[in-house]
């Protein structure tokens, strides 16, 4: 007997993004359900609510720039392993600068002009339309550039923000905002001029980009300057209130799609999160502890994601011996080091959620498959949809 077309599709929304893709074979009515934009949504909200579907790019940092991806679940296991992103992705990744991910899409960037959206997973990508004229030219760090990317909810669109604190051609702030939606730059308007971005890569929380920055004043002060993507606006984020203390070191991170404040001394680690839009305070204090051994001999650590139970966060830590991740127990205080086949020596790591998001595709992103790859190919299919048919799917 048949499964109702309404319990297939509240069954696919729950599967991982690589079997709902070998599920768009078993016939044309899944094709068209897999495909259609309800679905993708309602599939990337379920994802987030149940708290699934999230993985790790990590770049691997040196001469030869590689990009994996690992399955955030996998690194409870004995024996996670990562997976080498390869050609036609890792020819465009060659080089290229990771901006922020969101939804499972990721944005890059090379030679600090050319911009790209890709959605790793799927093996999709896209290029941004080239900036406008009035936008500086300069492809050298001679004047300070700040990026971000990002989803405009209200909107229903991502944007790319590129902002350009000038000091050859002109003085002061310039800015522009790309839109997927309309493949088009448009410029911002009424930039503040009392401040100056110390922060290059925005981090998305609530619907904004987030940025370090100092307020021109005459005693310079370290503030937060938000973007809110949908009303294109800037304004300041004031710091958690910190006790003064010359040996901490105050860092502004991703967890997740939440904006924290990681608060480091010698012998604690204090972690602040940004609280929901309307909060009487814009701040919490989400966990405060003594650090271990092993992360006080880090040179900083790096608040990547917590655990599906929330009972664990994972953490990339630095060291003279090389990068490691590892996973932190909020309730014992315990660490354990996260054993990974094939991690570089030393990497940068981010969470991103698969999803099945689409893109355009600039160039074929498979090549051609072999006669003797076809017959297989087929040969499987068919076997798929007999086991389809014989468990009443």
């Amino acid at each position: 007997m048949a499964l109702p077309c309404e319990m297939i599709d509240e069954i696919l929304c729950r599967v991982p993004v690589k079997y709902v893709l070998r599920c768009r074979s078993v016939c044309k009515d899944w094709c068209s359900l897999i495909d259609s934009t309800a679905f993708v949504k309602k599939h990337l909200k379920t994802s987030r609510d149940r708290n699934a579907g999230a993985g790790l790019m990590i770049i691997k940092v040196c001469a030869d720039q590689m990009f994996y991806l690992a399955s955030l679940d996998s690194l409870d296991e004995d024996s996670a392993s990562v997976v080498k992103i390869r050609d036609p992705l890792k020819t465009l990744l060659r080089g290229a600068k990771y901006v922020c991910s969101c939804n499972g899409l990721m944005c890059v960037l090379k030679n600090l002009r050319d911009v790209y959206l890709l959605n790793p997973v799927l093996r999709k990508f896209k290029k941004v339309a080239s900036a406008p004229p009035e936008f500086p030219s300069s492809s050298k760090w001679d004047e300070r550039f700040s990026f971000g990317f990002g989803y405009d909810e209200v909107n229903d669109d991502y944007k790319v923000v590129m902002i350009e604190d000038c000091c050859v051609h002109f003085s002061g702030l310039i800015g522009f905002v790309y839109s997927f939606k309309t493949n088009a730059w448009t410029r911002i308007q009424d930039i503040p001029n009392n401040f100056s971005f110390t922060g290059i890569w925005g981090i998305f929380a609530n619907g904004s980009l987030h940025w370090t920055a100092i307020k021109n004043e005459i005693n310079s002060k370290d503030i937060i300057v938000s973007f809110d993507l949908e009303l294109q606006q800037f304004k300041e984020v004031p710091y958690p209130t910190i006790e003064d203390d010359s040996s901490k070191m105050i860092f502004l991170d991703g967890l997740g799609e939440n904006l924290c404040i990681i608060d480091c001394s010698n012998s604690r680690m204090d972690v602040w999160l940004m609280n929901y839009p309307g909060a009487e305070s814009t701040w919490y204090k989400a966990l405060s502890t003594e650090q271990e051994e092993m992360l006080r001999t880090g040179t900083s650590n790096k608040l990547i994601a917590f655990s599906r139970s929330g009972k664990d966060l994972l953490l990339q830590v630095y060291n003279p011996f090389g990068t490691t991740l590892a996973w932190y127990n909020l309730n014992q205080g315990t660490v354990t080091i996260v054993g990974i086949c094939g991690l570089p020596f030393h990497f940068c790591s981010f969470l991103y959620t698969e999803s099945l998001l689409q893109l355009t595709e600039d160039e074929p992103l498979q090549q051609k498959p072999s006669k003797d790859k076809q017959k297989k190919n087929t040969k499987k299919r068919r076997r798929y949809k007999m086991s389809c048919y014989l468990c009443g799917l």
